[in-house]
């Protein structure tokens, strides 16, 4: 169901008619944004169900805990309350959720989604209705852009943006050269490979192979026999998790000792239950700071695990809690009386403090606080890169 506006003109009129009125009788009018509401709403997309679902439901605990400490906190004059949609990583899911928060005269603003093909759905749905939307994970480059903004921002990195210092670490600093590349098809994939190979091609490299799959591959074996018969010295991987976990098991079965790497996508716990010794020596990227060296990092991982959730925080859940973090601030800076074209604009012309430090958004609604840290899976877990045992050099990645 779409949410109507009433159109601008009508309502001047409205107002105009109703300050003639209380002059006359000499009432004083309205305050600007009128009367503070009970409550207002703030929705939240992503996948509890389907792909992506520990990425989306640590995501989901980390939203509601910023807004019930907002609510505990006696520091707003109204409720806030939460719509939370299950886009199931899926675009039709995610274009029906944006249906359902348009629906909702209370929604002030809305912060999604994982998959990029989701947000991809939902923000004309949220921009025709007014609603502002506020990535928290989508990282395909072109959903912030001159045409979304500034209905659309993004406190997340893109896929530019972290493949950016992946290429530095393996290529400039760790000396990697020959690589194979596997991606899905899929918008994540597509946009990985692009990264990626722009930023082999800046340094004179050329892939030894390139392979892009269906998303929802799970026999790898033919893409395997050529990476085993190829002089590569390393592997990237340009899919999520769903995906990436079988490509890796295969390539431990098939006796591939080097470097296999990835961004985000590929940092769940899920990917570990292929077992340690398949998983190990995985090297990912991580959007953000490493938290547990912020003070205000640290007391996130503290109220995370304080409420003992069922999903542990995944490489985008931060992202999530920040997203959050940036709302409730617009919500503050909109006075009582929030609106979803204030939140708009708040949102994209403000600067929001949180855990991850300073947030700005540039001409298209992109951040412009980017930080990476890396992860290497370890003896069956994900551990710091620089407190691993590949960066002392007791274990070596393979060249």
């Amino acid at each position: 169901m779409k949410k109507y506006r009433i159109p601008a003109l009508f309502l001047a009129l409205v107002f105009l008619a109703a300050v003639l009125t209380g002059c006359q009788e000499g009432a004083a009018p309205a305050a600007e944004g009128g009367e503070t509401p009970d409550y207002v709403t703030l929705a939240f997309f992503g996948p509890i169900t389907g792909g992506g679902a520990a990425e989306g439901s640590a995501a989901r605990n980390a939203f509601q805990l910023a807004v019930d400490q907002a609510n505990a906190s006696g520091e707003y004059p109204y409720e806030i309350k939460t719509l939370i949609i299950d886009d199931q990583g899926d675009p039709s899911a995610s274009a029906s959720g944006a249906q359902q928060v348009a629906s909702d005269p209370s929604v002030v603003a809305a912060t999604g989604h994982w998959h990029s093909a989701c947000a991809d759905a939902s923000w004309p749905v949220l921009s025709e209705n007014e609603i502002p939307l506020l990535i928290w994970g989508a990282i395909r480059e072109d959903l912030t852009r001159e045409e979304t903004y500034p209905w659309v921002t993004r406190s997340a990195p893109t896929d530019v943006q972290e493949n950016e210092p992946l290429a530095k670490k393996v290529l400039d600093e760790m000396g990697y050269s020959k690589v194979f590349i596997v991606s899905t098809d899929s918008s994540y994939g597509n946009g990985n490979l692009k990264a990626f190979t722009a930023e082999m091609e800046k340094r004179g490299l050329t892939p030894v192979g390139v392979e892009t799959t269906p998303s929802e591959t799970v026999d790898f074996n033919a893409i395997v026999t050529k990476i085993m018969a190829s002089d590569c010295d390393c592997v990237y991987w340009g899919g999520i998790n769903n995906e990436g976990v079988y490509l890796k098991e295969q390539l431990y079965k098939a006796g591939f000792d080097k470097l296999f790497f990835a961004i985000s996508g590929l940092k769940t716990e899920d990917f570990l239950i292929i077992g340690a010794d398949a998983a190990e020596g995985a090297l990912v990227t991580s959007p953000g700071i490493r938290l547990d060296s912020t003070e205000q990092g640290r007391k996130f991982i503290e109220d995370y695990n304080a409420q003992n959730y069922d999903t542990p925080i995944g490489a985008y859940t931060p992202y999530a809690y920040e997203a959050a973090l940036i709302l409730l601030q617009a919500l503050k800076d909109c006075g009582d009386a929030p609106t979803s074209v204030a939140m708009r604009d708040a949102l994209a012309k403000g600067t929001f403090e949180g855990i991850m430090g300073t947030t700005t958004f540039n001409e298209v609604g992109q951040t412009t606080l980017v930080a990476v840290c890396f992860y290497v899976a370890q003896d069956g877990q994900w551990v710091f890169f620089e407190d691993s045992e590949y960066a002392s050099g007791a274990r070596q990645f393979g060249k």
